[in-house]
Parts: C-alpha cells; sequence; structure tokens
C-alpha cells in the first residue's frame, strides 16, 4: 500500500471511526431519529432474512444505534490499517445509508432552512457513500479476483483447446501408425501366405513324382515277378511233359 493511498484511506476512515464511536458512547442523542427508520424497516428484514439472521437483528432503535456505530468504528480501523480494508470499506457503506436516511431526511422537512441544512449533509454523506464503494473497489493496481478468476478460465480454455489439438494430432498420429503397422502385418502374412503355398506346391509335386516314381518301381517289379512266374510255369510244364514221354517210352 503505497503512502498516498494510505493517508486518503485514514482521512476517508477518520469521519466513520469518530462517527461510530459517538453512537457507541451516546446513542439516546440518534435514537429519536433511528426510531422512525427502525419501524420500517426492522420488521420488513426480519420477514425476508434467513431465521438464523432475522434471530439476531435487535428491534430496539438504541441497539440498533450502537450496532450501526461499532459496525462504522470496524470498518474504518480497517479501512485506515489496510487489514480487510476493502471488507471494511464495503461495511462502511452498508453502515452509511440507515444513518443518513434517518438523520438528514431532507424531502420531509418543511421549513427552508433545516431542508437545506439537511440536504447538504445528505450530499456529504451521499458522497462518503462514492468514496467507500471506490475503497472498497481499489485493488491497488492488482487485478481483482473476478478478473483473475476470468483470466484464469480465459487460460484453462486456452490450455484445453491446446491440449486438444495436441490430442487430436496424436491420435492422428497414433492411427496412422497403426494402419502402417497393420498393412505391413497384413503383407507379412500375405507374403507368408504365398511362400506357405509355394512350398506346399513343392511338396506336393515331389510327393506326386514320388509316388509316381513308386507305382512305376512297383509295376516293374511286378512285371518282373509275372515274367518269373510264367518261366518257372513253361520249365515244371516241360518237365511233366519229358517226364510222361519217359514213362511212355518205358512201357
Amino acid at each position: 500500500m503505497s503512502l498516498l493511498r494510505a493517508g486518503a484511506r485514514t482521512m476517508l476512515a477518520s469521519y466513520f471511526v469518530v462517527s461510530g464511536v459517538k453512537a457507541l458512547r451516546n446513542p439516546d442523542q440518534l435514537v429519536p431519529a433511528a426510531e422512525p427508520v427502525a419501524d420500517r424497516v426492522v420488521p420488513m428484514v426480519k420477514k425476508y432474512a434467513p431465521q438464523q439472521v432475522a434471530t439476531v437483528i435487535p428491534e430496539e432503535a438504541v441497539n440498533l444505534v450502537r450496532a450501526n456505530g461499532a459496525a462504522q468504528v470496524v470498518g474504518g480501523l480497517g479501512l485506515a490499517t489496510g487489514f480487510g480494508r476493502r471488507l471494511g470499506a464495503l461495511l462502511l457503506a452498508m453502515s452509511i445509508v440507515p444513518s443518513t436516511v434517518a438523520k438528514h431526511p431532507f424531502w420531509s422537512k418543511t421549513d427552508p432552512e433545516e431542508r437545506a441544512r439537511d440536504r447538504a449533509h445528505f450530499l456529504k454523506n451521499t458522497s462518503l457513500l462514492g468514496g467507500v464503494l471506490l475503497a472498497a473497489l481499489d485493488t491497488e493496481g492488482k487485478p481483482s479476483i473476478a478478473y483473475r478468476a476470468q483470466k484464469g478460465g480465459r487460460t484453462l480454455a486456452k490450455e484445453t483447446r491446446k491440449a486438444r489439438k495436441s490430442l487430436t494430432k496424436t491420435t492422428s498420429s497414433a492411427a496412422d501408425e497403426a494402419l502402417a503397422g497393420g498393412a505391413a502385418l497384413a503383407g507379412a502374412i500375405a507374403a507368408t501366405s504365398r511362400s506357405a503355398k509355394k512350398k506346399a506346391a513343392k511338396e506336393l509335386k515331389n510327393a506326386k513324382e514320388l509316388a509316381a516314381k513308386q507305382a512305376a518301381e512297383l509295376k516293374e517289379a511286378a512285371d518282373k515277378a509275372a515274367k518269373e512266374s510264367d518261366k518257372e510255369a513253361r520249365k515244371r510244364q516241360k518237365a511233366k511233359k519229358r517226364n510222361k514221354n519217359i514213362r511212355r517210352g518205358e512201357n
């Protein structure tokens, strides 16, 4: 926090701290002006506020004056010291509205002097309200939470888009690699199938040739055996005929 900001906040908070101490120490002076506002505002707040909040809202005007004074002291100290300055400034903005309406209702005055005096105080408090609202929004040149949240959202969206593009590119590359690998595998299988077919065809040809050779050998062996058998049969027949002729000659 710069020295200029510290001085400006202290000057702005001084009015509220003094006014709040006065209300805490001597609230009876402000009760007559606060009663009309309390009679109208308190029932409405209790009606629409949550049950937990409605039970702690005081109904007596003197207690409302003390509560408003305490809010001004706490908010003023927070704004002046810098501890919870933005929350303190917001608390001051909330406290100045009912006190201004209660103490300076110039629209209800008929005397011109009183009307002019209350109007001047009303405008003064309106100016103070604007000052504390500015203080509540002052981030000392730093990005606000809303801005950082918005920027974080934009950064997250950008990173998400970038990650999506990277994922798409990676997926496409992986798909291309998978297709290439599949094509290579299919080619290898096809090549293997062709090689296996060639090998099987060669083995079948060799088997056919071997079977034909074996058949030829068997046929040759069978023919040779048949010839030998015919030869032996003719020899036996000749021997039988010769023996028969010999027996005839002897007789």
